[in-house]
């Protein structure tokens, strides 16, 4: 049984490597790499699937599984886990993944009206294709090695999709600024990892709780800034709205969807191997967490480019998960699952808005949401694509965001302290704000008599309103999906 899942959690991993290295050496076919990238998206998508069959309903596993590839000195290099958690997130990861490939056959194609793509195929499909091996890898990571290795892959693939039009000195600069910024995030992982070797010789996430009290309190602020970083946080936040000079596929996978996810997953898997923390490893994380959500707020009124109001609303759905994960820091429960939950909800609903954005963008010419007036009589797709997915950000039931913002809020009254009833109530008023600035651009983008930029529109390729049509969907049921599973995500300790 467990032979079994380790060879498809490895094949996982190792599809879209190949991918990477057949796109990346078979530059001369051109546009034709999109469907063959996509077949390998698609493997992948299959063995991901069989993968969460054969943990959940095939072998019912119990215990997480550890995978040990290679060990040096008796420290773990390359190890692996699966577990609900990672089983769960890596078929997040693929799925989304396949998705925006699909999205992708459309959109990256010379009849975009906003960047019209004739070259580049090679470099595009390639970094994706490695990227979604390398989030594989991050999600799967049990070793905090292996974890930094796929870190930093995931970083350098950022660079080179953000750099996409690279002709242009924009893309240049936000590449760079990206990489500087996630780098030094890199930098707070590796510190981190010498000071757990030199405490009590082990890299593993089941021996952080060996850690004696002070130098866990080291280990965990160099993690935070690490994750931070990552994840675009006050006050490393500055990379993520330049970052939107990339294809909105990019921002949709990247950006939204999963590399920002990298250090809010990584100091989920922290936390939950390591409860309860200091009190200051708590207040910090949820003051700051609330600090990056109201800034993010602040942020919203002035942008009318749509892909960068996207990105300071990435910013501040994050900092939700790091609220969430400042609750669980101090042994709640209710906030490691609220954290999770929103990962896999988040996840859905901000692609599907990107990709929207990129929809838009492709048919108008335009990403300037005053631009856009009149969709619904243009198209039904976009439009409806538009309100899910605001509606789904901003937490309006039945959708999904709701469920796991709902989880968050009830986490913090179950501090039963002053800190987290103040906390939570921010992020309550935080989410009333946003319900009326994506309320008022909604109104506004959707009704009313075209805009010359909607009346002009072109039709939108099948491949992008799959894509959308899918997405859309996902937000109505994937809260109910894995409800189940997020009831039972608890602390794990040693392993």
């Amino acid at each position: 049984m467990m032979i079994q899942l380790e060879y498809t959690s490895l094949l996982v991993l190792l599809i879209p490597s190949i991918g990477w290295l057949y796109s990346t050496l078979a530059y001369k076919r051109g546009i034709k790499l999109s469907l063959e990238s996509l077949l390998f998206a698609i493997l992948t998508l299959i063995l991901s699937a069989f993968l969460v069959m054969e943990y959940f309903i095939i072998y019912h596993v119990e215990r997480p599984v550890i995978i040990i590839l290679s060990r040096y000195a008796g420290v773990d290099i390359l190890a692996f886990i699966l577990d609900d958690v990672s089983v769960i997130i890596t078929f997040l990861v693929v799925f989304i993944g396949f998705l925006i490939l699909l999205f992708s056959q459309g959109y990256m194609s010379p009849a975009n009206r906003e960047h019209p793509i004739s070259e580049g195929f090679s470099w595009f499909y390639s970094m994706m294709l490695l990227f979604m091996a390398s989030m594989i890898g991050v999600i799967l990571s049990y070793s905090l090695i292996t974890l930094a290795i796929f870190y930093e892959l995931t970083g350098l693939c950022s660079f080179m999709l953000i750099g996409f039009f690279h002709k242009e000195q924009e893309a240049r600069y936000a590449a760079k600024k990206a990489l500087y910024i996630t780098h030094l995030g890199w930098l707070f992982l590796i510190i981190a990892i010498a000071v757990q070797y030199w405490s009590i010789g082990s890299v593993d996430l089941g021996s952080i709780d060996l850690l004696n009290p002070s130098i866990k309190t080291i280990f965990m602020i160099l993690i935070m800034l690490s994750a931070w970083s990552k994840s675009a946080q006050f006050p490393f936040y500055l990379w993520l709205p330049d970052a939107m000079i990339a294809p909105t596929p990019v921002s949709a996978y990247l950006h939204a969807a999963a590399m920002v996810k990298v250090g809010v997953y990584m100091m989920f898997r922290v936390i939950q191997y390591s409860p309860p923390l200091e009190p200051i490893i708590s207040y910090t994380l949820g003051v700051m967490a609330v600090v990056t959500m109201l800034y993010g707020l602040t942020m919203y009124i002035p942008q009318s480019d749509m892909k960068r109001l996207l990105a300071y609303s990435t910013i501040t759905q994050l900092s939700y998960i790091f609220l969430a994960l400042s609750f669980a820091s101090l042994g709640v429960a209710s906030g490691l699952r609220g954290a999770f939950y929103h990962i896999w909800n988040h996840a859905y609903a901000k692609a599907l808005f990107f990709l929207t954005a990129g929809s838009l963008s492709y048919a108008t010419g335009s990403r300037y949401l005053t631009d856009y007036r009149g969709i619904i009589g243009k198209s039904r797709i976009i439009a409806l694509s538009f309100a899910i997915a605001a509606f789904s950000i901003i937490g309006v039931p039945p959708l999904n965001c709701f469920y796991s913002k709902f989880t968050i809020f009830t986490a913090g009254f179950e501090t039963k302290s002053m800190w987290g009833f103040i906390l939570t109530i921010i992020a309550i008023g935080e989410s009333v704000l946003c319900f009326i600035i994506f309320l008022n651009w909604l109104i506004k983008c959707i009704y009313g008599s075209p805009s010359t930029h909607v009346e002009e529109m072109q039709s939108i390729p099948k491949s992008i309103s799959a894509s959308l049509v899918v997405l859309v969907i996902m937000c109505f049921i994937s809260a109910y999906l894995i409800y189940p599973i997020v009831a039972s995500i608890s602390f794990a300790g040693g392993v």
